[in-house]
């Protein structure tokens, strides 16, 4: 029963489709992040399921491609979106350390998250609008399962913020059973891509693309601003799948 709640935990907390199975158990927060990657495939299948449709209806390409970024970034009530504007505005003010945490939590949208959230969706778009001539419907499953289980992982590893949702669930112990389980869901997901889409070098290629980028994206971000936390976990996610999306479209 805690699986069933710790994975309908996290479909409510991060997708905006309705939750079929709504409970919530503060004592589970670490397990909802464990089911970062399975929240991730349903994303993926979705959005596989919308590409094939907006295909089979013969849309043009430009208007494909917008609905195909919009519903990535809406799925999720632009949660991951809010986390990589917030970052950006800290970040970017090069500011001492204390004052980029104050900016972190600041509600106030400041001018580096608007400038760096236009290039982020101007480079989604033009990558779509490439992508959309190589990729199969398959391959938009990696994208969303592999950039949520690193950022998932991200927030089971790292010490977080003081002012993290998270620094109560840091202390609990045996996490390592909950960063195990982010990678098995992310292999099975990866295996079955390959499977289906019968291209183990794409579909490999991206994936390790997408890991390296969080990885890294993640590493810089909490050492400009001191620790691991949710907005953190979100800007790891945007800047990972945009990484995924152009690697789609280039080979």
């Amino acid at each position: 029963m805690k699986f069933i709640t710790g994975f309908f935990m996290a479909w409510g907390n991060f997708i905006t489709l309705p939750c079929p199975y709504k409970r919530w158990d503060g004592q589970l927060k670490n397990m909802m992040l464990a089911f970062l990657p399975s929240v991730g495939l349903v994303i993926g299948i979705l959005w596989m399921a919308i590409f094939w449709l907006l295909v089979y209806l013969q849309l043009p390409v430009s208007l494909i491609s917008f609905a195909m970024v919009f519903y990535i970034f809406v799925v999720c009530g632009f949660m991951h979106m809010d986390g990589f504007m917030d970052c950006n505005d800290a970040i970017l003010s090069r500011r001492p350390l204390e004052e980029r945490q104050r900016i972190l939590k600041d509600s106030t949208v400041g001018a580096f998250a608007v400038v760096t959230v236009a290039f982020l969706l101007l480079a989604w778009f033009a990558a779509m609008q490439e992508a959309i001539y190589h990729i199969t419907y398959v391959d938009l499953l990696v994208l969303p399962v592999v950039s949520r289980g690193i950022g998932g992982m991200s927030v089971l590893t790292y010490k977080p913020i003081g002012h993290s949702q998270y620094v109560e669930d840091y202390k609990e112990p045996g996490r390592g059973k909950y960063r195990a389980a982010v990678a098995l869901q992310m292999l099975v997901a990866i295996g079955a891509v390959i499977f289906l889409g019968r291209d183990a070098v794409k579909t490999l290629t991206c994936a390790a693309v997408i890991a390296a980028t969080a990885f890294f994206a993640c590493a810089y971000a909490r050492k400009q601003l001191g620790g691991m936390s949710g907005d953190i976990a979100g800007y790891t996610i945007c800047i990972s799948e945009l990484a995924g999306i152009l690697t789609l479209a280039i080979i």
